[in-house]
């Protein structure tokens, strides 16, 4: 079956399926669940979540976005074992286990260095992704591009995300826009190079209108530093945060997680017989 809101990384024999929510992009330093897939018992299925682009036309809020992904879920009609989230992957991941339990027993929910939508990350992105623009904008264009990023900073400060991305992206478009109109780059080379940025506040964006934290306070959480907000149950995994998603001890650890679940749920309760005198 041909999905467009999910990636298979790794396909397995035993039943069940694990859904992953980060936002992935090829060129960032963390790693990611594909770099995870591999080192997984093979059994296992693990779909990885796609962010939809401009022309999925999927509104930035935290329903349009987990409507996008459950339609192909649903119609794979395979039973969901774990829903996993990275970063601000685990806001969603929470709203997806949530709704999977609208009709399944609930999905376990297992969260990855959990993290809210942060406005500061956002605009360390920004300049990130800015200077990967260096070679196409001139040394006038790109500080003009951080002079504006940082009077953001300053207006804005951590709050209102939605806004302050919205105006990010829109100078990332019109730097983009500028550069191409330079070069003399076609459309698509243009939607390329902002797309990127582009999805990623619009991801933020929508993280930003759910509320995560009842489900993760009750949820198993695999870290490399203490989360920011209060998880259920924190499994420490001795690595950097950008290698966790590298790293076969966490491959370990989520295995041990999702045995422990199968267990759980093999087990029949015992039934101690009624007893009691006539009266």
């Amino acid at each position: 079956m041909s999905r467009i809101a999910w990636k298979t990384l790794s396909s397995g024999s035993s039943e069940g399926l694990l859904l992953a929510v980060d936002f992935a992009a090829g060129s960032r330093a963390p790693a990611q669940f594909a770099d995870l897939a591999p080192l997984l018992d093979p059994s296992l299925t693990l779909w990885a979540s796609r962010t939809p682009g401009p022309e999925d036309q999927v509104p930035p809020t935290g329903n349009a976005y987990l409507d996008w992904w459950l339609g192909e879920v649903r119609d794979s009609d395979t039973p969901v074992r774990a829903v996993l989230g990275y970063c601000a992957g685990g806001v969603f991941a929470a709203a997806l286990a949530e709704r999977v339990a609208d009709w399944q027993p609930a999905p376990r929910l297992i969260l990855l260095d959990p993290e809210l939508p942060s406005t500061s990350g956002l605009y360390d992105d920004f300049h990130t992704a800015g200077d990967t623009l260096a070679a196409l904008l001139t040394p006038a264009e790109l500080d003009a591009f951080h002079a504006r990023g940082e009077a953001l900073r300053a207006q804005y400060g951590a709050d209102r995300l939605p806004v302050v991305g919205r105006e990010l992206a829109d100078t990332f478009t019109a730097a983009v826009a500028a550069a191409a109109d330079r070069l003399d780059l076609d459309e698509d080379i243009r939607d390329e190079l902002s797309g990127a940025y582009v999805s990623l506040v619009s991801y933020l964006t929508a993280a930003t209108t759910l509320g995560p934290l009842p489900a993760w306070s009750t949820a198993h959480a695999l870290t490399t530093t203490a989360p920011d907000q209060a998880v259920g149950h924190e499994h420490r995994i001795p690595v950097a945060h950008d290698d966790l998603l590298r790293s076969s001890e966490t491959a370990r650890a989520l295995e041990q997680l999702l045995a422990d679940d199968a267990a759980d749920a093999d087990a029949a309760p015992v039934l101690m017989p009624a007893t009691g005198k006539a009266g």
